[in-house]
C-alpha cells in the first residue's frame, strides 16, 4: 500500500513539531525565561546543598534504606518548590503585567536582573549559613536561630571567632559581581516579544497556574505541611528533606502566634476532658483543690509538718548532662565532684529536661511549667509580671531572692522576666572582678561560684533564695590554665574541648562546696543541683529521649537523706518538691508534683523540641512528631528502641498520647488565659 493510504502519518510529526515550537516559544519568551531560569538554578542550588548535607552526615545514615534517601531528595524538591515559587512571585507578576514595549527597555531588564542576582546570592549565603547551622545543631533553621539573633553581641563574637567571616563576605561580593554579569546574558536572549493578545494571555495563565501550584505545594485542600518530611525514623533524613527558608518561616509563624499553629499539628482532646486527665496526673493526696476561676489546678498542699525557713540555692548547671556525667550511669566519668555529691544527697537519676535550651529549662526548674511551642516563655509578653515562679513564692515569704550569673542577664529576657516575677537582686558579670578573661557568654564558673559564696556569707542570718546559672560548659569551652588535667585538643574535633569544659565546670563546683561546707550558711541551706538541658544529643533520633536526661540532686547534709530515686521525673517537679521539703502548707498551680510522694512507677515527664513532643512513663517513651503518627519506644538510661505494633501496644499509645496532650494543652491554656500566676501575690504567705 502506498504512503498516501495513511493520511494521518505525515500529520503526527507536524503536530509534535508544533508542540515543541510552542513550548520553545513559551520558554524563550522574555515574560517566562527569567522565571524558569532562576527557578531551575535555585532548584539545583538547594538540591546540591541537600546532597552535600547527606554526604556530610553519612555516618548517621548507615541504617537508612536507599529508598528513604531517594524520598528525601524527591520530597525535598516539593519543599524547595514552595520556597522558590514564593520568592519568584514578585518577578513573575512584574513580567506578566509589563506592557510589551517595556520588556525591551534597559531599565526594566536591569531591575529584574538585580532582583534575580540578589535573590540567588541570598540563597547561596543562606545555604552556606544553614549548612553551618545544620552541622552544629543537627537541624534546619528553627527557633534556635531566632533566639540567637536576640543575643547579638554574644552571637557576633562567637561567629567572628569561629568562622571565616571576612572570607565569606568577600565570597558573597564576588558572587554578586559574577552573577550580575552572567544573568544579564542568561536571562535576556531575545528582543522584546512580538506577541498577540492571545499569546500573552496564554503565557500569563501558564505562569500563574505553575506559580500558584508551587506556592501551595500540594494537590490536596491543605498546603504542603511539615509532616510530609516525617516518613522515616531518622531525624537527619527528615531535616535534610526540609528547606531552610520553609523552616525559619514556620518558626517565625509559631513565634508570632505563640504556638497557635500547634492546634493544626496535634489532635488535642476536648478541653474538659484534658482538664480532668491533667488534674488526675498532678493532684496528690496532700493536695486540696481550691476553686479559682480559669485555673483548675490551683491547690493547697498540706505537708502536715512545721514549716522550716531554710535557705534554698538552685544551681542550674549549663550542659552538665549526658555521657560525660558518671552519676547518670556513664563511664568513664568526667564529673567526679558531682558524682561524689550525688552519693551524699537525694539524687534523681531519671529526671528529664523540659526543653533543649537554657531559656526553656529555666521555666521548668524555676516555674514548674513545661516548655511550649513558639517563643520561650521567658520572652512571651503574656508572662511578664504575670507568672507563677519559685522566687516569687519565696519573696512573698520574706526571703531575699537573687539571681547570680556570670554573663549578661538581659539576654533571653532573664532579668525582665524574673525581675517582674519575684527576683529581687541580679548579680552579673558587671559585679564580678577577676584577672581571668570573660568568654562570649560570661565569666568562668569559678568566678561565679566565688561571687555566690561571698554573697551568701554576707547574708548573715537573713534567709535567702538564690538561682545560680553557670556558663563554662558552653562554647567556646574556655578552661583557665592550671585547674584540671587537660585532654589534648584537636582543632578538627571539639570533643576533647567539650570534655575539658566538663572537667573544669565540675572542678569549680567541687571548689564551691569545699568552701561552702566551712561557712555558717551551709548548715541551713538546701542546695538543688540540676542541668539545664541535654548536651550534644543523638541527632539521628526524631527526639532523643535519653539525651534529655539530666542529673538532679537535692543536697543538704543533716536535712535531706542520701538516697537514689529512680522515679521518672521532670524539671517541672522541682518547685513543688522543694516547697514540700520545707514543710507547712502552700498554694500553687505548678505543673509538677512533690517527687518524694510519687510512687516509683507513677512518674512522668513531658519533653518538647521544635514542635516535637515526647512523653516518658516507666520504660516507655512516646514521641509525637508534628502532624504525624506517634511512635512508641522502650527507653532506659541511655537506650531507645522502637516497639513493634500490637493491639496491647496500640492501647498503650492511646493512653500515653491522651495524657501527654491533656497535660500539654492545660499548660498552654493556663498561659494563654493568663491564669498561671500567683493568686496569693500581695497576701500573707500561708502557714
Amino acid at each position: 500500500m502506498s504512503p498516501a493510504s495513511y493520511p494521518d502519518r505525515p500529520e503526527s510529526p507536524s503536530r509534535a513539531a508544533g508542540l515543541l515550537r510552542a513550548t520553545g516559544g513559551l520558554l524563550s519568551s522574555p515574560r517566562v525565561r527569567p522565571v524558569w531560569t532562576i527557578g531551575v538554578l535555585l532548584f539545583g542550588l538547594f538540591a546540591g546543598f541537600r546532597a552535600g548535607l547527606l554526604i556530610a552526615s553519612r555516618s548517621a545514615l548507615h541504617s537508612v534504606p536507599a529508598g528513604e534517601i531517594a524520598l528525601c531528595l524527591l520530597n525535598g524538591l516539593r519543599f524547595d518548590a514552595r520556597v522558590i515559587a514564593c520568592a519568584l512571585l514578585p518577578m513573575a507578576v512584574a513580567l506578566a503585567l509589563a506592557p510589551g514595549a517595556m520588556l525591551g527597555r534597559r531599565g526594566f531588564r536591569l531591575g529584574v536582573t538585580i532582583y534575580a542576582v540578589v535573590l540567588f546570592v541570598a540563597a547561596i549565603g543562606g545555604e552556606i549559613v544553614g549548612t553551618a547551622f545544620f552541622l552544629h545543631f543537627g537541624s534546619r533553621f528553627n527557633w534556635i536561630a531566632i533566639d540567637h539573633f536576640g543575643r547579638f553581641r554574644e552571637l557576633a563574637m562567637h561567629i567572628w571567632h569561629t568562622y571565616p567571616v571576612l572570607l565569606f563576605a568577600l565570597f558573597l561580593v564576588f558572587c554578586l559581581w559574577a552573577m550580575n554579569r552572567a544573568f544579564r546574558k542568561l536571562l535576556w536572549q531575545t528582543d522584546a516579544p512580538q506577541e498577540t493578545r492571545r499569546s500573552r494571555v496564554v503565557v500569563v495563565v501558564v505562569v500563574a497556574v505553575a506559580i500558584a501550584w508551587a506556592c501551595w505545594g500540594s494537590l490536596e485542600l491543605h498546603p504542603l505541611r511539615q509532616r510530609e518530611a516525617y516518613f522515616t525514623q531518622n531525624n537527619v533524613v527528615i531535616q535534610c528533606t526540609l528547606n531552610n527558608v520553609y523552616t525559619i518561616v514556620a518558626a517565625i509563624r509559631s513565634r508570632v502566634d505563640e504556638g497557635e499553629n500547634e492546634k493544626e499539628m496535634y489532635n488535642f482532646p476536648p478541653g474538659r476532658e484534658a482538664r480532668e486527665v491533667a488534674r488526675g496526673m498532678l493532684v496528690q493526696p496532700d493536695d486540696r483543690l481550691v476553686h479559682v476561676p480559669g485555673n483548675p489546678l490551683w491547690r493547697r498542699t498540706v505537708t502536715n509538718k512545721p514549716r522550716l525557713d531554710y535557705n534554698v540555692v538552685i544551681i542550674i548547671m549549663e550542659g552538665m548532662s549526658c555521657a560525660p556525667v558518671g552519676a547518670l550511669g556513664n563511664s568513664p566519668t568526667y564529673t567526679p565532684n558531682l558524682d561524689a555529691l550525688c552519693q551524699k544527697g537525694t539524687f534523681f537519676n531519671r529526671m528529664y529536661a523540659v526543653g533543649p535550651r537554657t531559656s526553656r529549662g529555666m521555666i521548668g526548674i524555676l516555674c514548674g511549667h513545661p516548655d511550649l511551642g513558639g517563643a520561650p516563655v521567658l520572652k512571651r509578653p503574656g508572662s511578664q509580671g504575670n507568672f507563677l515562679t519559685l522566687p516569687g513564692i519565696f519573696r512573698r515569704r520574706g526571703y531575699r531572692t537573687m539571681f547570680i550569673y556570670g554573663g549578661d542577664p538581659e539576654f533571653d529576657n532573664m532579668r525582665g522576666f524574673f525581675g517582674a516575677n519575684g527576683m529581687r537582686t541580679f548579680i552579673s558579670e558587671q559585679q564580678m572582678t577577676s584577672e581571668l578573661p570573660p568568654t562570649n557568654w560570661g565569666m568562668p564558673d569559678e568566678i561565679i561560684f566565688d561571687k555566690a559564696h561571698e554573697t551568701f556569707t554576707r547574708m548573715g542570718d537573713e534567709k535567702f533564695f538564690a538561682a545560680i546559672l553557670t556558663v563554662s560548659n558552653h562554647e567556646p569551652y574556655y578552661v583557665p590554665p592550671g585547674r584540671v588535667e587537660m585532654l589534648p585538643e584537636d582543632d578538627a574535633d571539639d570533643r576533647n574541648r567539650r570534655l575539658n569544659a566538663y572537667r573544669y565546670s565540675d572542678w569549680a563546683l567541687g571548689e564551691f562546696f569545699r568552701k561552702a561546707g566551712q561557712a555558717e550558711y551551709f548548715k541551713r541551706t538546701i542546695f538543688v543541683l540540676v542541668a539545664d538541658h541535654g548536651h550534644h544529643m543523638d541527632r539521628e533520633r526524631i527526639l532523643d529521649v535519653p539525651g534529655y536526661r539530666v542529673p538532679c540532686l537535692i543536697y543538704a547534709p543533716g536535712i535531706v537523706p542520701a538516697r537514689h530515686i529512680p522515679t521518672v521525673a521532670s524539671q517541672a517537679d522541682i518547685a513543688p518538691t522543694v516547697l514540700a521539703l520545707l514543710g507547712g502548707q502552700f498554694e500553687h498551680c505548678f505543673l509538677g508534683r512533690n517527687l518524694l510522694a510519687v510512687q516509683p512507677g507513677d512518674g512522668f515527664a513531658l519533653l518538647h523540641q521544635d514542635n516535637r513532643l515526647g512523653f516518658v512513663r516507666g520504660q516507655r517513651a512516646l514521641v509525637l512528631p508534628p502532624g504525624a503518627a506517634p511512635r512508641l519506644f522502650v527507653t532506659d538510661l541511655n537506650d531507645m528502641r522502637p516497639v513493634t505494633s500490637a493491639d496491647r501496644v496500640n492501647g498503650e499509645v492511646r493512653r500515653m498520647r491522651r495524657e501527654m496532650l491533656s497535660y500539654y494543652l492545660l499548660a498552654w491554656q493556663l498561659y494563654r488565659n493568663g491564669t498561671y500566676k500567683d493568686m496569693l501575690s500581695g497576701a500573707a504567705a500561708a502557714n
